[in-house]
């Protein structure tokens, strides 16, 4: 099992597939192909929980993206998705986040853009994962790191509402935690830019 490093490419362009492949394994990953919707799906069935991330194109012929992702998310598959495509619009990227995409790359992508954006959803996924027991805190609830991670998965996951709830049971147990105001007031902040209908890249509000 090499989950933490493999990723799967879900890409009908082969030479798309050449140039995605070879970006991240010059960063050491492990990179897995599939043409298409229905293969990528196929794949995902047979290796449940091999994969640190997906990156799934937008337009493919048989099966595209979105329903791609749509049906990863009935399975109730937790594994980050990160989309690309070369016909990017704001409603794209907003519908992506609300089924469960956590990041929206434009075509071309070059291989930094790539290796940079793969390299800091792995890592922020790694912080909390999905399956992971909550370590106690003294009085018996979660640690208050924990309950933070799994609010900026919830944000990653385009899960604001989540979010929302898990931020304000943080605040409720201790007002004066910084880091989950300033997290609380990225998470309106997002909220307000999709309800005017622009939507900025979720890694722009996780600087590195």
């Amino acid at each position: 099992m090499c989950a933490d490093k493999c990723i799967l490419i879900v890409d009908d362009e082969p030479n798309v597939r050449l140039m995605l492949r070879t970006a991240l394994e010059s960063s050491g990953y492990t990179v897995a192909e599939a043409v298409d919707g229905l293969a990528a799906l196929e794949r995902l069935g047979a290796e449940t929980g091999a994969f640190a991330l997906i990156v799934l194109d937008l337009r493919m012929p048989r099966l595209d993206g979105m329903e791609t992702l749509r049906r990863i998310r009935e399975r109730r598959d937790p594994t980050p998705v990160v989309m690309l495509t070369a016909h990017g619009s704001v409603p794209d990227a907003v519908a992506a986040m609300k089924l469960g995409a956590i990041d929206f790359l434009a075509k071309p992508v070059t291989p930094g853009q790539l290796r940079a954006v793969v390299a800091e959803v792995v890592a922020r996924n790694a912080e909390a994962p999905a399956d992971a027991p909550a370590p106690a805190a003294p009085e018996g609830r979660p640690s208050f790191a924990f309950e933070l991670a799994r609010a900026r998965r919830a944000i990653n996951r385009g899960n604001f509402i989540e979010a929302e709830s898990l931020l304000r049971e943080i605040l409720d147990n201790d007002p004066e935690a910084q880091e989950a105001r300033a997290l609380f007031d990225r998470l309106n902040t997002l909220k307000e830019r999709e309800g005017h209908g622009s939507f900025r890249m979720l890694r722009e509000w996780f600087p590195g």
